[in-house]
């Protein structure tokens, strides 16, 4: 489950879009992916609805687990310098993200920040 994207990144791993904590999709060989059922958890601390979240189905599962083996082949011939980039870049894009997956934390577990 993940926050739902808007363009957020290129293929260098620069962020250039926006992420929105309030809808949730899977994301499955780079493409939000909704589901049939959803479901909805309580913030612990207030007793209010999170927003809903996607409930995969062993095909949902199938198909990720088939896009990841994809995703593998060519990930496993990239050199050591180029995954290095490419994480630090996923790194950045979280940073940037930082205060916003704090509050998710905190209402999905109802503890402060």
């Amino acid at each position: 489950m993940a926050p739902s994207a808007t363009n957020c990144a290129t293929d260098t791993g620069e962020v250039t879009g926006t992420l929105d904590f309030t809808t949730f999709h899977n994301t499955i060989n780079g493409k939000l992916v909704t589901t049939i059922e959803t479901r909805t958890g309580i913030n612990p601390a207030t007793k209010t609805p999170n927003p809903s979240v996607p409930v995969s189905t062993k095909e949902d599962l199938d198909y990720a687990v088939s896009a990841g083996r994809a995703a593998f082949k060519s990930w496993s011939k990239t050199n050591v310098e180029e995954r290095r980039k490419l994480i630090l870049a996923w790194a950045e894009a979280l940073k940037k993200h930082q205060e916003e997956f704090a509050k998710l934390l905190t209402l999905e577990q109802g503890k402060p920040v």
